[in-house]
């Protein structure tokens, strides 16, 4: 049976040297999915935000080497760097922000803690089929050997229009089908968990459909101060001024808020829902935090989750609980 074409992007930066070697083969080979392309979407941007405090955050040498041990060791067929010309940067927000809200964003590719906003728009739009996969480089994936949520996926996907990005169950399944998620959901019988709130840590999405959210509101973590308008010189003593006035903190020119919330809002304002599969075939675990401990504990974490393992308290729960695997590794 021929599988419907699907591009494969996952997005890679120096925060993500220390795992992507482990993580990213595993990711695929849980897929287990005739990708049309596997590309690394490679984030050349100088780290800013909470990013430049990440552990053991890798040079950009030790990036592009990681990235090309995964090219020759087959498991990723080419590697993108992210395109910030400034003509493209305006094309692509007036896309998915519209163009009132456009010309207030090319200064901001990136979120207030310093994670990708216009790369992963750029990920959708330079991808080579309509349905495309995302995952951030730390997912963790279980799938059941024969199952494969992707194309069951698409196939919801298809059957309903209101569906607006599609992903495996979050947090290995509960005895009781619980789902401990911090936003409220709704089970629909149609075999999914419905979420108006979107999450970029996985994404399947048709781009077309995913473009009819357009325009996802505009919205700021920092407004930006008047401060801006003076001649650079000027603009770190009067931005210190009119912070003190406003009670406000943040950089001159602003930051804005990450693109999952962002786009959640425009999810609750439409009809669209994001949806996670009702299947106990396939599900994804985040680890939050990325601490020497976890580092040392990967090859055998992607070993236990590929084989369905999980300590009990891990059911229906999303964030990675290290010290429980530690105890479950520790009894295998």
């Amino acid at each position: 049976m021929t599988k419907t074409p699907v591009s494969l992007w996952t997005l890679v930066a120096r925060t993500d040297v220390p795992y992507m070697l482990e993580t990213i083969p595993h990711q695929i080979r849980a897929c287990n999915y005739p990708f049309i392309e596997k590309v690394l979407a490679m984030d050349t941007a100088p780290l800013t935000g909470d990013k430049r405090y990440r552990y053991d955050t890798g040079t950009q040498e030790e990036l592009e080497a990681a990235c090309q041990t995964l090219i020759d060791n087959g498991v990723i067929d080419r590697v993108v760097k992210i395109d910030y010309s400034p003509h493209l940067i305006e094309q692509i927000y007036t896309k998915y922000f519209g163009a009132e809200q456009a010309p207030q964003m090319l200064e901001h590719t990136h979120n207030w803690k310093g994670s990708t906003v216009y790369a992963s728009l750029y990920c959708i739009e330079t991808a080579q089929s309509d349905y495309y996969l995302h995952f951030d480089a730390d997912m963790l994936l279980y799938q059941q050997p024969g199952y494969d949520w992707i194309s069951e996926a698409i196939a919801i996907n298809e059957a309903v229009p209101e569906i607006a990005t599609v992903r495996p169950r979050c947090g290995p399944p509960h005895p009781e089908n619980k789902a401990f998620h911090p936003n409220p959901f709704t089970v629909d019988e149609r075999g999914f968990f419905a979420h108006k709130f979107f999450s970029m840590r996985t994404y399947l999405v048709n781009r077309d459909r995913f473009a009819e959210l357009s325009p996802i509101p505009l919205m700021w973590k920092h407004q930006p101060l008047l401060s801006r308008y003076l001649a650079p010189p000027l603009q770190p003593l009067f931005g210190k001024v009119e912070q003190k006035l406003r009670g406000t903190t943040g950089p001159i020119k602003g930051a804005i808020a990450s693109f999952e919330p962002m786009t959640s809002e425009r999810l609750k304002a439409t009809k669209y829902v994001r949806a996670d599969l009702d299947s106990t075939e396939a599900w994804t675990i985040h680890p939050a935090k990325h601490s020497p401990e976890f580092i040392q504990a990967l090859p055998n974490l992607i070993k236990a989750i590929e084989q369905g393992q999980y300590p009990p308290a891990q059911a229906g729960n999303y964030d990675l609980m290290l010290p429980e695997w530690q105890n479950l590794l520790n009894s295998l």
